[in-house]
């Protein structure tokens, strides 16, 4: 007697947010651009980024050639931040080293559409200044994001790593 099996098939589902981005090729150095004819307008890639303390998101520059993120003072101010060290940085104020601290925060990727990431927990330069933009590092994004720029396509977007 040949016993008959069932195969069953079963259909995984990965689920995976999927953030997008603002491209702006907009931005211009006017100075470099009496120096060079037909220079191309800057890229810059924003996102919003939503920190549990605060009910506002805010707008932050992702920097692909940055591995840490940095927060102006008066945001950092403001969130639960823990400092785990003292440093000094360069790249930030041209031909200076700057002090700041070191430390963790957490926040939320979120796109004018509403979706939102997970809880992400970025290391962060805390600047002791205000005349810096909220920008956001690739190393702690890149860990749990997949990033897609389709240039051509005028998009950008985050896709999360299960």
């Amino acid at each position: 007697m040949l016993k008959k099996f069932q195969l069953f098939l079963w259909r995984v589902v990965i689920i995976s947010t999927k953030i997008d981005l603002e491209i702006n090729k907009e931005t211009r150095d006017i100075d470099l651009e009496k120096k060079i004819h037909n220079l191309r307008p800057l890229i810059r890639i924003f996102s919003k980024i939503k920190f549990p303390e605060l009910e506002i998101p805010e707008d932050a520059l992702i920097d692909t050639g940055a591995h840490i993120s940095i927060l102006p003072l008066y945001l950092w101010k403001k969130l639960n931040v823990e400092i785990i060290a003292e440093h000094k940085t360069s790249g930030i104020v041209p031909n200076e080293n700057i002090p700041v601290s070191v430390g963790y925060v957490k926040a939320n990727i979120i796109d004018e559409s509403g979706d939102i990431s997970k809880d992400i927990k970025f290391l962060s330069y805390l600047a002791f200044t205000n005349k810096i933009p909220l920008i956001l590092g690739m190393r702690d994004l890149l860990e749990k994001f997949n990033l897609h720029i389709l240039f051509s396509q005028n998009k950008a977007y985050l896709e999360e790593v299960d």
